[in-house]
């Protein structure tokens, strides 16, 4: 996972950062010139009458579309724009300069991008709750956070996790932390990165203690907790190397 790329939420005209495709996960995305319009908003043009206006005041709302330059599908994008004022000096010629740029942050995608690569054998309906955390990603972090927490239940389940307890002839719910910890007992190294993902979502919960940053550290530890869970590379090297070692040579092949 590249947090560096996923922490440029803007883009300055048409240079949008190194997207992948969500369809192929492979080709490079990049702005259909004719397809991408950008308009000034109502409130934003009622400011140009005052004595004070500057033009970093302006703000737009912008959509437009995005192709793959690998499989040739659409991915359609929306959100608000301003102006940025820049100051710029070039040391090999020594010349100031300065100016301003349109400036765009992208709200919503459809379909969504992907901020990781979910594992192939994770099964769809976590799979799914984790992609449209992606789509939040861009515009609500704590709705993303809460949608992550959602996969962890999801995940448990997965894991026939239990999810209650008797106590005193009485069915009781077992916590997301509580069964966390249930399932410790069996995968601990996975339970701690899990652990740490669930505070995360709990952070969630509370306006403006949330920050991008935070986001993508969380889909890094869930990224691999996923593959510890899902990936099937080491049972298939485990099953060659045994094959290899029984026959003392090469394993049988099927014609």
């Amino acid at each position: 996972m590249r947090k560096e790329l996923w922490l440029k939420n803007s883009f300055i005209d048409a240079n949008i950062p190194e997207w992948k495709c969500p369809t192929c996960n492979n080709g490079p995305l990049k702005i259909e010139a004719k397809q991408f319009h950008f308009q000034e908003t109502k409130l934003s043009l009622s400011w140009h009458s005052e004595e004070e206006w500057e033009p970093e005041f302006t703000t737009y709302r912008f959509h437009g579309t995005l192709k793959c330059q690998n499989c040739g599908d659409l991915i359609v994008f929306m959100g608000r724009g301003a102006v940025d004022h820049f100051h710029d000096y070039d040391e090999y010629i020594r010349e100031y300069s300065e100016g301003y740029n349109n400036v765009f942050y992208p709200l919503y995608f459809h379909p969504n991008l992907r901020l990781f690569e979910i594992n192939e054998n994770c099964p769809y309906e976590i799979k799914k709750e984790i992609e449209d955390s992606f789509g939040l990603y861009w515009n609500d972090l704590p709705s993303c956070a809460n949608k992550i927490r959602t996969s962890l239940e999801l995940l448990m389940n997965q894991q026939k996790v239990k999810k209650s307890f008797i106590k005193n002839g009485k069915r009781k719910d077992l916590s997301l932390h509580q069964r966390i910890e249930e399932f410790k007992k069996s995968k601990p190294e996975t339970a701690d990165f899990l652990l740490a993902i669930k505070w995360i979502g709990n952070t969630g919960s509370h306006v403006g203690e949330i920050i991008n940053i935070d986001i993508l550290e969380t889909y890094e530890l869930l990224e691999h907790s996923i593959n510890k869970l899902f990936d099937d590379t080491e049972n298939k090297l485990k099953k060659i190397s045994k094959e290899i070692i029984k026959r003392k040579g090469t394993r049988k092949r099927k014609n």
